[in-house]
C-alpha cells in the first residue's frame, strides 16, 4: 500500500527509493528465466556459428576456380578468378571483383607467381617480390623474362631486369593459371579420386588408437569411442584455427574433463602423440631421402642435395631427440655433465620442468612407446597410398614405387621448413622430386593439393560432431588451467619409482 506522506513522510521517501530497486530486480529475474529457458536455444545456436564459421573459412581458402594474377592501375597483382583462357593464351577473361563483370586482357598484364618472398637488388636493397614474366615452356626451362618489384620508395609495382638483381636465379616457375579444385576434379578419374579421399579414414582409425592407449597407460580410462571423437574433433579445429594447435588444446582440455584431478596426465598425453606422430615423420621422410640419395646416379644435381640435407636434417633430429632421452633418463649421465646444474638455471622453470617430467611419465614404458611408434608408419603410409591413389587419377607420370620417396619428403618439409626461401616448401619439393619423372610444374603443384585436400575433407568431417555438440574451443581460463595443473597429478605411483 502506498503510504500517505501527511501520516509518514519517511515513508514516503523509502518507498520512492525502493521501487526502481525492484523493477531492476525483476527485470533481471526475467532475464535470468529467459536465459534459462532459452539457454539450450543459445548454445545450439553458437555451436552451429562455430562450425559454419570453421567450414565456411576452410572452403574459403581453396580455390576452386581458375585464378589469375591481374596488374591493377599500381601496376600490383590482383589476385581474380579466370573465365576464359589457358597457360599460353594471349587474352585472358577475368571477372571483375568489384563491377561481378567479366574483363578481358592482354597477355603483359597477367603474371606468373614469385617463387620466392623477396629478393636482393644490384646495391644490396632486399624488396618484394611480387610475380614475374616468363618466356618459353614452362615444364621445360623457362627464362626469365622481367621481374615484379615492390618499389621501397611508392609502394608501387616496377618491372626489372635479372641483371638488376643480386644472383637471382628461377628456382620453381609459377604457371600463369592458378588450376582450382573444379579443375583438377573435372580433369581427374573420378572412380581413383575416390578411392584417394577413401583411404584417408584410416589415419584417424590408427591416431585414435595410439592416443587411447597413450591415455590409458597414464590411468586415463577414456572410451575409445570418445578418444575417436575427440581426434575428429581436434582435427576439425586444427583445420581453421590460427596455429597447428588448437585441435590438441581442445583434445587435452575434453580429456582432461573427463578426470578432472588428472588434468596435466591428459595434455602430456597429447603431447606424447603429436611426438610419437612426429619422429614417425622423421623417420620415414629422412629414411626416404637417404634412398633417393643414395640410389641417385647423379649426386650433384639439385634433387640429390636437397635429399641429402633432408635426411641429415633427420639425423640430427632424431640425434637431438635421443640426447634429450639419454639426459632425461639418467641421472647419473645429467650429474656427470652437470646438466641439472644448468637445468635448474634455465629461464621458465616451471614449463621445463613440465616438459622433463612429460618424458619421464612414460619411463618405465618404453615398450608402449616402441608399439606405438610402430603404429604410426600406417598412418604415413595411408598418405602416400592416398597420393599415389590421387597421382594416378591426375595421370601423372611417376612410377608407384617412387611415391614412397616423394610424398614422404614432400610432407616432412611441410612440417618442418628445411628447404630454402621459397614458394612453398611443399610446392618445391614436389616440383622437384617429380621433374626427374617427368611431371609438369602443374601436375606436381596437383600432387601437393590432393595432399592437402584429403585430409581436409576429413578434417571437415569433424565438423559434424561439432555440430552434434558439447564440443567448444577452450577459452583462455581454460587453457591456463590446463598449463598450470601441477605436474604432480601426471604421475603414477611413487615419484621415487620413475628417477
Amino acid at each position: 500500500m502506498r503510504p500517505e506522506s501527511r501520516h509518514d513522510p519517511d515513508a514516503v521517501v523509502v518507498y520512492h527509493f525502493l521501487i526502481p530497486i525492484a523493477s531492476v530486480h525483476r527485470i533481471i529475474t526475467i532475464i535470468i528465466r529467459m536465459t534459462k529457458h532459452f539457454g539450450k536455444s543459445i548454445r545450439w545456436i553458437f555451436r552451429w556459428a562455430v562450425a559454419i564459421t570453421g567450414i565456411v573459412w576452410v572452403i574459403s581458402n581453396i580455390h576452386l576456380r581458375d585464378r589469375i594474377s591481374v596488374l591493377d592501375e599500381n601496376q600490383l597483382p590482383q589476385d581474380v578468378v579466370m573465365l576464359e583462357g589457358d597457360e599460353y593464351a594471349s587474352e585472358f577473361t577475368y571477372l571483375d571483383p568489384q563491377t561481378e563483370l567479366p574483363v578481358r586482357v592482354g597477355r603483359d598484364r597477367v603474371v606468373n607467381g614469385p617463387d620466392k618472398k623477396t629478393i636482393i637488388l644490384s646495391d644490396g636493397t632486399s624488396v618484394s617480390l611480387l610475380g614475374m614474366r616468363l618466356k618459353g615452356d614452362i615444364d621445360r626451362n623457362p627464362t626469365v623474362q622481367d621481374l615484379l618489384i615492390r618499389d621501397p620508395l611508392t609502394g608501387r609495382g616496377r618491372f626489372i631486369s635479372q641483371q638488376e638483381t643480386r644472383g637471382y636465379q628461377l628456382d620453381v616457375p609459377q604457371p600463369r593459371v592458378e588450376v582450382g579444385a573444379i579443375t583438377l576434379v573435372r580433369r581427374a578419374d573420378p572412380g581413383l579420386l575416390l578411392a584417394a579421399i577413401g583411404v584417408m579414414p584410416v589415419t584417424f582409425i590408427f591416431t585414435t588408437l595410439r592416443w587411447h592407449r597413450l591415455l590409458k597407460a597414464l590411468g586415463i580410462d577414456l572410451p575409445l569411442r570418445r578418444a575417436f571423437v575427440l581426434n575428429m574433433v581436434g582435427s576439425f579445429y586444427n583445420s581453421f584455427m590460427l596455429g597447428s594447435t588448437g585441435g590438441d588444446v581442445l583434445k587435452a582440455y575434453y580429456a582432461a574433463k573427463q578426470v578432472p584431478n588428472r588434468r596435466t596426465a591428459a595434455v602430456m598425453s597429447v603431447i606424447v602423440d603429436r611426438v610419437i606422430g612426429l619422429l614417425a615423420l622423421i623417420i620415414l621422410g629422412g629414411s626416404m631421402a637417404g634412398i633417393h640419395y643414395t640410389l641417385s646416379t647423379d649426386r650433384s644435381d639439385a634433387v640429390s642435395k636437397l635429399c641429402l640435407q633432408v635426411a641429415i636434417a633427420s639425423l640430427i633430429l632424431l640425434g637431438g631427440v635421443l640426447g634429450c632421452l639419454v639426459i632425461i633418463y639418467f641421472r647419473g649421465f645429467r650429474q656427470f655433465l652437470g646438466m641439472d646444474y644448468l637445468i635448474a638455471r634455465f629461464p621458465m622453470q616451471t614449463r621445463v620442468k613440465k616438459v622433463v617430467d612429460v618424458l619421464r611419465v612414460y619411463r618405465q614404458k618404453p615398450g608402449l612407446i616402441l608399439l606405438m611408434l610402430v603404429m604410426t608408419f600406417p598412418v604415413h603410409i595411408t598418405v602416400v597410398v592416398s597420393a599415389m591413389l590421387a597421382g594416378m587419377a591426375f595421370d601423372l607420370p611417376i612410377s608407384e614405387p617412387y611415391y614412397f620417396i616423394v610424398v614422404p619428403v614432400v610432407v616432412l618439409v611441410g612440417a618442418i621448413p628445411i628447404s630454402p626461401q621459397g614458394a612453398g616448401v611443399m610446392e618445391a619439393f614436389a616440383f622437384y622430386l617429380t621433374r626427374s619423372e617427368g611431371a609438369t610444374v602443374n601436375q606436381a603443384l596437383a600432387l601437393t593439393m590432393s595432399i592437402r585436400l584429403t585430409a581436409m575433407v576429413w578434417n571437415l568431417a569433424g565438423g559434424l560432431f561439432v555440430l552434434r555438440g558439447g564440443y567448444h574451443t577452450p577459452s583462455e581460463k581454460e587453457q591456463a588451467e590446463l598449463e598450470n595443473a601441477s605436474i604432480s597429478e601426471a604421475m603414477i605411483g611413487d615419484s621415487s619409482a620413475i628417477r
